[in-house]
């Protein structure tokens, strides 16, 4: 069997919405293994029934009073039995053993993880807000592992069952007819239990995972915010959440437990019906001279065995319908449609210029509220523009449309005339470097933080970027608790092992090492004091060389170098110049300097000029 190239990239299919066709989507890469299986469930079924005719075989051998011609006619057919149960049964459950704890299990699973987490990390930005990240890590994980434990279960219970089953069926009727009355009367009551308990068995096992579900984005989001939990004494009310969603799960799996018993117990019940009714027939029999004891030496364990796997079979069948109830919770993340893709013919974005042009656009997050409804504005190659506006202006949303976070329902967005739904998004935003106000960093090294950047630069590239963006002053005195130092020290948890300025700067450096042609500042040093802010300013100028930049700023003074500011106000452009032409106007923007500054405007007294002022204006 060929080794299982887990990384391998999955093919262009996506993972199809209903669940036998998604079951169909992950496992047919792996039809050999489970043609194997099938196989050897075949084999072992057959030779655990024969385990029932060589008790049979034994019982008419001992009990022939002339024991050595009883001995010449029995050895071969005894030797031949011995030989299927005692070698070919273990080489076939060696086989077994060996395909899924060596391929099934370490092999198949990780495989059908990664092709989960591959498609479901391709997934737009508005998926990814509107779910608990712990809720969509956990069905990444646990879906593939249910989807192969209920087709490894079918297998295993299931097949076996109707092959044991069959072969058994079989092995009576040589004997005599009339012992297969119970096992009919048995297969009859057993389906007419899964008729009956499996509909509520998935109802409660499906009601059981989504609260698992539900319970684990609450801690998951509990464990996220911890330190916005501890800063403002939350713990006790978020711990009512928590409460309620672990009862919640309490109950549900209660509910689900308690019809598994009920399932288990109506199935012992059946088991002991049919034991009692084979012996009951097969003594009849005898005592009538209608059958040797052979017979019913062979019918019993026979039957016990059948019962004693449909009791196996029914906990594999509450299992199997737990799991279906994960993976239909996994199916709504993992083959959910992905509302941005690239086009069919999408080309690779080429910026030979910078040029950004918004033309007409429209959009709006929800269908009757649009936030930009014809909006235009054209930046020209290298100029450097400076977004302004209240809080829900548009600002934010404008360079979200332009990295393709979100799509357009009007209009165009072109750089360099090229339309940015025409092109692949990974081009789009390889050609577009973002400084954000949220500094959070991967749990990672420092180099592996700046190489998002550039995977593949070279050492002489980082160290240039490093040192360009200051962080090589601080590098020396980093060290984590794994003894991992300098560019190799990780940085834990969305960075916290750093101040808020060795963040910024490690950002800095990484999208200096990306050196692309359009650059976008948003709130870039809102979340650093003035001090350091100021230290960072030199850094900011060099990455701005050479580019198109828009910058969105609290603090206007960071935009009195803009070579144009642009001030939104409900999706529209209210005015738009220099600083210098926009203090002049003495409009909103010439308020908002004034506020900050406290400064006079020129142009006459202002100091009677009162203007109430969102304190989240940016």
């Amino acid at each position: 069997m060929d080794k299982i190239d887990i990384a391998a990239p999955p093919g262009p299919a996506v993972p199809p919405p209903d669940i036998l066709r998604f079951y169909l989507y992950f496992l047919s890469e792996h039809k050999r293994i489970f043609a194997w299986l099938f196989i050897c469930g075949f084999g072992v079924a057959c030779a655990d029934a024969l385990v029932s005719v060589f008790v049979g075989k034994i019982v008419a051998f001992v009990g022939q009073a002339d024991r050595w011609k009883a001995w010449h006619e029995y050895w071969a057919t005894l030797l031949v039995l011995l030989l299927a149960i005692g070698i070919v049964r273990p080489m076939l459950i060696y086989v077994d053993m060996h395909l899924r704890n060596s391929f099934l299990v370490p092999g198949v699973t990780s495989r059908m993880r990664w092709i989960s987490h591959w498609h479901v990390v391709q997934q737009s930005w508005q998926f990814f807000q509107s779910d608990y990240p712990g809720r969509l890590a956990h069905r990444v994980m646990h879906t593939p592992g249910a989807l192969r434990e209920t087709a490894e279960a079918a297998i295993r219970a299931v097949w076996y069952l109707a092959m044991y089953g069959g072969v058994s069926f079989f092995l009576l009727v040589q004997a005599d007819w009339r012992l297969t009355l119970p096992i009919l009367g048995w297969f009859a009551g057993y389906v007419l239990l899964l008729r009956y308990y499996v509909p509520h068995l998935r109802e409660r096992a499906d009601g059981s995972s989504q609260a698992y579900s539900n319970l684990m984005a609450r801690i998951v989001d509990c464990y996220s915010n911890i330190l916005t939990i501890k800063l403002f004494s939350y713990a006790a009310t978020d711990n009512d959440h928590v409460r309620n969603s672990l009862l919640s799960h309490n109950d549900a799996q209660l509910r689900h437990m308690q019809m598994i018993t009920g399932f288990i117990t109506s199935l012992t019940v059946l088991n002991t019906l049919l034991l009692v009714g084979t012996g009951a027939i097969g003594v009849t029999l005898w005592l009538n001279g209608q059958v040797e004891a052979e017979a019913v030496a062979m019918a019993l364990p026979l039957v016990w065995q059948a019962a004693s796997t449909g009791g196996w079979v029914a906990w594999e069948v509450s299992g199997i319908f737990q799991n279906l109830a994960d993976v239909r919770q996994g199916i709504a993340s993992i083959a959910a449609p992905n509302t941005m893709t690239d086009a069919p013919d999408a080309r690779t974005l080429r910026v030979p210029a910078g040029a950004i042009e918004f033309q007409n656009i429209g959009f709006g997050y929800s269908n009757d509220m649009k936030l930009f409804d014809g909006f235009t504005l054209s930046i020209a190659p290298g100029e450097r523009v400076g977004l302004v506006g209240r809080s829900g202006a548009g600002k934010s949303t404008l360079v979200s449309l332009l990295l393709r976070l979100y799509d357009i329902q009007d209009g165009a967005i072109r750089i360099d005339g090229q339309d940015i739904r025409s092109v692949t998004m990974d081009s789009l935003r390889s050609n577009i470097g973002v400084v954000t106000q949220d500094t959070a960093l991967l749990h990672r090294s420092v180099r592996e933080n700046v190489l998002c950047g550039k995977p593949h630069a070279t050492d002489q590239e980082l160290a240039a970027a490093l040192q360009q963006a200051r962080v090589t002053p601080f590098i020396d005195s980093l060290q984590d608790d794994d003894g991992g130092t300098r560019l190799d020290a990780n940085v834990g948890e969305r960075g916290t092992k750093l101040s808020g300025g060795q963040r910024q700067r490690i950002v800095l450096a990484r999208t200096l090492l990306k050196n692309a042609p359009i650059l976008i500042l948003d709130e870039a040093t809102a979340a650093l004091d003035s001090e350091a802010e100021a230290a960072i300013q030199e850094q900011l100028e060099a990455l701005m060389d050479g580019k198109t930049v828009i910058t969105i700023a609290h603090r206007l003074s960071t935009l009195a170098r803009m070579d144009r500011i642009i001030v939104l106000d409900n999706g529209r452009i209210i005015e738009a110049g220099s600083h210098d032409e926009l203090l002049a106007q003495s409009g909103l923007y010439a308020s908002l300097w004034q506020h900050q500054s406290g400064n006079r405007l020129p142009g006459g007294d202002h100091t009677s000029f009162k203007l109430p002022i969102d304190p989240d204006i940016a």
